[in-house]
């Protein structure tokens, strides 16, 4: 059924919402100027605060009804309650890790999930956001095949955002790297999020300027490092007169970036250094680099002055729960 007419309620007009208007529902969610007409007994099954709303009614005089179906009125987006309600009623379309999602659609669905008690959406919505913002190295690593947020330009802005208002302090680290990673403008000015801007408080962009530049001195000395390899023999076994001018290169480079970058340096960069160095050259360089990489790892969330991994974990389990 095609629905095209808006419905005249007591607060005006207002639109059915297709694919969430079933002809044999008995309520009515108006949420902003859009109708959800769904099933009450479903809808309370998996919410404990719709359950406790429903157990009584509003008697029918006096109010809204459309073809005599009760109509309650919710203060949430109506896109929001959209995101939210699908994933209720339609269980392919919000469904956990490894299934493809999007940040809208994750950040809406754990608003209401939050508000409306429904436990299982909730952790869906969490576990999409850790498949790509992980809390340990290893799944850093995997992220580019792991991530069920498509990386779409800016997202870890309005992840960051996501983040403060709901208090997932554990996402933190790895979402503040990502925004190292893009143009300080983003972070000083503002970024644009679909139609929308996001601009961050002067604390929050206090805590983003003094990390990134934590992070890019941690990549400076590691360049100097590799600058000192490059005048040593440092490598036993060396087979090739290139490998000392090729380990210059690659701290060249990494000297040069006003950004973050070291987490995926090595993989990134493969065609820089892969045929420049000798197998035994390339093994060591490969060891440095992983080395490197933990070090600037374990103390990422001290560069933001944040609590430090086991306690993030902690956060992180609790939230799962």
């Amino acid at each position: 059924m095609t629905m095209t007419k808006d419905l005249v309620t007591e607060n005006g007009a207002a639109t059915p919402v297709e694919d969430l208007w079933f002809e044999d529902g008995n309520l009515i969610l108006k949420a902003e100027n859009s109708l959800f007409k769904i099933y009450s007994g479903l809808l309370a099954a998996r919410s404990s605060v719709f359950r406790d709303m429903l157990a009584f009614p509003p008697p029918a005089e006096g109010n809204a009804t459309v073809s005599g179906c009760p109509i309650v009125t919710v203060y949430d987006s109506a896109k929001d309650m959209g995101y939210f309600l699908r994933a209720v009623f339609d269980t392919s379309y919000f469904e956990p890790p490894p299934v493809q999602s999007e940040l809208p659609i994750v950040e809406g669905v754990l608003r209401l999930s939050l508000k409306y008690d429904v436990q299982y959406l909730r952790r869906r919505a969490l576990q999409h956001l850790l498949s790509t913002f992980p809390t340990t190295l290893e799944h850093w690593k995997q992220r580019d095949t792991h991530r069920t947020i498509p990386p779409v330009d800016n997202t870890p802005f309005a992840a960051f955002r996501l983040a403060r208002q709901f208090e997932l302090t554990w996402l933190l680290p790895s979402i503040l790297y990502c925004i190292s990673s893009h143009p300080f403008e983003k972070t000083l000015d503002k970024s644009t999020w679909g139609s929308e801007e996001i601009t961050l408080s002067w604390p929050d962009k206090r805590m983003c300027i003094l990390g990134r530049q934590r992070i890019i001195m941690k990549q400076t000395q590691n360049a100097l490092k590799m600058m000192k390899h490059a005048h040593t023999n440092a490598v036993e076994g060396c087979t090739s007169e290139m490998c000392a001018a090729t380990r210059q290169r690659c701290a060249q480079v990494l000297a040069d970036w006003d950004m973050a970058g070291l987490l995926d340096y090595f993989e990134d960069n493969a065609d820089m250094y892969y045929s420049g160095f000798c197998a035994r050259c390339r093994a060591a360089f490969k060891d440095l680099c992983a080395s490197e990489c933990q070090d600037l790892w374990d103390e990422l969330p001290s560069m933001f002055d944040l609590p430090n991994w086991e306690v993030l974990e902690g956060l992180r389990r609790r939230s799962l729960e």
